[in-house]
């Protein structure tokens, strides 16, 4: 070889090692540059919030790790929960007023790949006496078999998170399942569900009760049901088997029940196991107010071969006499529903059952008017509940923000007090008959009707001469009436205390009694 060709060669070769690394150094670069895969929340959820906390429901697109920092001060976080290694996760945090939140997700197998969520926060339970809203909408299934939901069931969420309410009772209808998904293709569904429902569900918990389209007879439809919502839990005989299906909570002045209309071989009835719980539980409470939600309309219904609307299924409508008399004697006031894809309000002895069906599934017609029904429309909507003590205002909101019916549900609260003794004449001083005039005071937002004192007692010997029953003029919402009762007082005696029970009704014609009143 020429010794001109070893030259060459022998300054090519360190001329080829430092291009080779220099293309190393640079994918090294660009390696180091490029960013990791992301780590993305699939659902990010409030749930079964109590008066001290609730469960925070975190799912992710890979197994991670969660970490949660909370405190009662927005950016002031007093402590953490944390859960590793899975999916979806669950984690308790707890809270006596405002609960503010800031979670950060991990992927399990390389932590330096992580998602931050800003802060967020909700409200435990109120106490008794504090007002707050809710609202209940539901049948936003897609019209086909897919993971894609309704476009205006977006804006309709977002409309109940500019409203800030304390809660959604969903009627169901919530997801286009069927027999046929496998559990994949189920829990798919519920992703699509969970993309939009996290802008209200950051702050505001979401309670189900089960529509027929969840397909909850097929075993991969109920598992992924149960598998991608955490509910409360009922303390009945089918809390292993069925414990999230039908439960109960209480929020403020308002006790809430979620009955399933979809347990299988019982669907289109509330009965067996769950119609025994429901009667305990309506005995047990004792809140002012009672709602109850579930999917299937017990009056009105358009689905014509439903038990409760067939009229010539003679089971179905003996436990529709029997499931609207429960509510009756235990003053249920409102009962929320599903299954029609319309807003329908039905009164049936008081009480106020409306369908809520236009969340985003295809639209049905005007529905027609019927006996006890007060007022319907076609509309994509959903109803807003504002509560108190003594009020229940609902509004049904359309998607374009109109309210197409507004009316309130409202009770009295009478109080007694003490407004003078007196002898009303000599006669009455040496036969020691005192005469006593109390105040009733109505300040309640309801007017009281048929205002009847029951009974009085009295200590130290003291017998009261009033009959009763006796009745009292009705008494308007914050007014106030007089009455005066005779009591027989020993010699002697110059101080004692009584008592009296007394009724009332409301503009429906409920019952209210106020026991034990100290006069």
């Amino acid at each position: 070889m020429p010794a001109s060709a070893m030259k060459m060669r022998s300054c090519l070769l360190p001329t080829l090692a430092r291009a080779v690394l220099c293309i190393l150094v640079v994918l090294c670069f660009l390696a180091a540059a490029t960013p990791a895969s992301a780590v993305t929340a699939r659902n990010v959820a409030v749930s079964d919030v109590t008066s001290t906390g609730a469960v925070l429901v975190v799912k992710s697109d890979v197994t991670s790790d969660v970490t949660v920092e909370y405190g009662q001060s927005s950016g002031v976080y007093t402590a953490t929960a944390t859960s590793n290694g899975a999916v979806r996760h669950e984690l308790d945090l707890a809270g006596v007023d405002r609960v503010y939140y800031r979670v950060t997700i991990y992927d399990s197998s390389n932590h330096g790949i992580s998602q931050t969520i800003p802060e967020k926060s909700f409200h435990p339970s109120r106490a008794s006496g504090q007002p707050f809203s809710f609202a209940a909408a539901g049948d936003h299934r897609p019209a086909t078999d897919t993971t894609v939901q309704p476009a205006v069931w977006n804006t309709i969420l977002g409309q109940m998170a500019g409203e800030h309410i304390d809660e959604l009772l969903n009627v169901g209808d919530i997801i286009y399942g069927t027999s046929g998904d496998s559990l994949a293709q189920n829990v798919a569904k519920y992703d699509g569900l969970f993309a939009m429902t996290t802008q209200l569900t950051y702050g505001t918990p979401m309670y189900v009760a089960a529509g027929n389209h969840e397909r909850l007879y097929a075993a991969n439809s109920r598992a992924g049901f149960e598998q991608e919502l955490t509910m409360p839990v009922n303390n009945g005989a089918d809390a292993v088997t069925d414990g999230e299906h039908y439960y109960s909570f209480d929020n403020g002045d308002t006790h809430f029940i979620a009955l399933s209309t979809e347990i299988a071989g019982q669907e289109g009835m509330i009965t067996g196991n769950q119609k025994d719980w429901l009667e305990q539980d309506l005995a047990a409470s004792d809140k002012p107010w009672t709602v109850v939600f579930m999917h299937r309309p017990l009056f009105s219904g358009a689905h014509a071969a439903d038990p409760w609307v067939n009229v010539g299924n003679v089971a179905g409508q003996q436990n529709k006499a029997d499931i609207h008399a429960l509510f009756l004697a235990n003053g249920v006031d409102i009962v929320l529903e599903g299954h029609d894809h319309y807003y329908l309000r039905h009164v049936e002895d008081g009480i106020q059952y409306i369908i809520t069906g236009g969340g985003g599934a295809p639209l049905s017609g005007t529905p027609v008017l019927g006996a006890g029904d007060v007022f319907g429309a076609s509309s994509y909507e959903h109803v807003k509940v504002d509560e108190t003590a003594t009020s229940l205002v609902l509004s049904a909101v359309n998607s374009s923000g109109g309210v197409i019916e507004s009316f309130s549900v409202r009770i009295p609260d009478l109080t007694l007090s003490l407004n003078g003794t007196y002898w009303a004449s000599y006669a009455d001083y040496l036969d020691r008959t005192l005469s006593v005039d109390y105040t009733i005071s109505n300040g309640g937002a309801g007017d009281a009707f048929e205002l009847q004192v029951q009974s009085l007692t009295a200590t130290q010997g003291v017998v009261p001469l009033t009959p009763t029953p006796f009745s009292v003029s009705d008494i308007a919402a914050g007014t106030s009436g007089a009455v005066t009762v005779n009591y027989q007082l020993p010699v002697g005696v110059a101080v004692f205390f009584a008592t009296a029970t007394a009724t009332c009704t409301d503009d429906r014609g409920f019952t209210y009694q106020y026991p034990g009143s100290t006069l």
